[in-house]
């Protein structure tokens, strides 16, 4: 992540220790919760098919990699659960205050969470008494991962919010707009680094058994093997074309060369994975388990680092970040200004929350973020109120070089509050 993208104001101490924070729980949150849905995926079409086709080693696959994946209960619970309040406090904070998602829209996500971790909990102790489950035990497996994809989606969703704070009003009025292209491209890079590190865990700690044991021997280290590079070789290739659809997806206010840098070193390790696996493969008996389960930790990285960047980039130009600091930051824009006439007092400052509140997501007075400045563009109406409060009712594209405005939600009395408060704020206004 590139701390000089966003301006020198949006620098405190503070405001980096977020993001650095941020980085931090993101890289312990996603690579846990990928092999935690990667392998309980496998494990559960592994138990599957081998009841059906009474194969002793996709049963003794199956039980290995949920037991590999989950670690234990304790571990489960805690590296499921713990980093994702650091992510919502977090992701908070850089909205800031009244700018900020409601609390519902994180709660959802950590209950699906919470959820799928006691259930696949349920599904491990299950099949390490038996590997011929009870389909109470296999139906709290399916539904444990379907909790965990859940959670992992709607977290997707939450987090593109941070690249697109163009959305951020209507979203706030609707939570339906949080629903995005970029974000679901996103989920799908990250099932498929989950899937190609959950491959890497099969080679590294499956299929040691010893000759005796139930669905053990050399064939089954060799379906382990199979099974691993299988994993393993499709995150890799499906990785490349993502990446490209990751950068046609990012909001163009994300984009900077830094990102561009980030995201082509993706590929390029997928394409070590690759020539890890199939070019040179090595001797049969090699175990490249550490080296591929390594490389997509570092694509993890690089994905992280990379979405950091797009925030900055896409926060570029902010005076302050949006919520509290906003305010703190438009009474500094006021100074000096003409006082109100008598009886505008509360008008004004009612346009003012306003403007706090919806406004300052995309716009400033003095500097272009999202939107024009205000400065530019308060003064072509000339002091008409009623001109102004009508574009703000139901705003339409006018400038080629910004994006459309959406629709704010906010009541008629609002809008005439906040339409006098930029005409007698902004230089020229009046």
């Amino acid at each position: 992540m590139n701390p000089s993208a966003l301006p020198p104001a949006l620098l405190p101490d503070t405001f980096l220790l977020l993001r650095y924070l941020l980085i931090a729980a993101l890289l312990l949150y996603l690579p846990f919760l990928g092999i935690i849905i990667a392998g309980s995926a496998a494990s559960l079409v592994l138990n599957f098919f081998g009841r059906e086709n009474r194969d002793d080693r996709s049963l003794r696959l199956s039980r290995e990699w949920i037991e590999a994946v989950t670690v234990n209960r304790w571990v489960l619970l805690l590296l499921g659960l713990l980093p994702y309040p650091a992510i919502a406090y977090t992701c908070q904070r850089l909205l800031g205050g009244r700018a900020s998602l409601p609390a519902i829209a994180w709660l959802i996500p950590f209950g699906a969470l919470l959820a799928g971790c006691l259930l696949l909990s349920l599904y491990r102790s299950g099949i390490r008494q038996t590997t011929e489950l009870p389909a109470a035990s296999f139906g709290a497996g399916t539904a444990g991962l379907l909790a965990m994809i859940s959670a992992a989606f709607l977290s997707f969703l939450l987090l593109g919010t941070l690249v697109n704070p163009a959305k951020l009003p209507l979203v706030r009025s609707n939570l339906v707009f949080i629903l995005s292209w970029h974000s679901l491209v996103e989920f799908l890079l990250f099932l498929a680094l989950s899937f190609g590190l959950a491959g890497g865990i099969a080679l590294r700690f499956l299929g040691r058994s010893k000759a005796g044991e139930a669905g053990g021997g050399p064939d089954y280290e060799a379906r382990v093997r199979t099974t691993g590079t299988s994993f393993a070789l499709a995150g890799a290739l499906a990785v490349p074309p993502l990446v490209v659809f990751y950068l046609i997806t990012l909001p163009v206010t994300g984009l900077s060369k830094v990102v561009f840098a980030m995201a082509a070193t993706v590929p390029i390790l997928a394409l070590a994975v690759f020539a890890l696996l199939y070019l040179l493969p090595g001797k049969e008996e090699g175990r490249p388990g550490d080296r591929v389960s390594a490389l997509f930790v570092l694509m993890f990285l690089a994905v992280i680092l990379c979405y950091q960047t797009a925030v900055a980039n896409a926060f570029q130009g902010l005076s302050a970040p949006p919520g509290p600091l906003a305010a703190e930051t438009v009474s500094k824009e006021g100074k000096g200004m003409v006082k109100p006439a008598a009886g505008e007092d509360a008008a004004l400052e009612k346009g003012k929350k306003v403007y706090d509140t919806v406004c300052s997501v995309c716009h400033r007075f003095d500097v272009k973020i999202v939107g024009p400045p205000y400065n530019d563009v308060v003064p072509k109406y000339k002091g008409n109120v009623e001109k102004l409060k009508a574009f703000i009712r139901n705003p339409v594209k006018v400038n080629p070089s910004f994006p459309a405005m959406p629709k704010p939600a906010i009541k008629e009395d609002e809008i005439d509050a906040v339409a006098r408060y930029l005409l007698f704020t902004a230089k020229g206004g009046k």
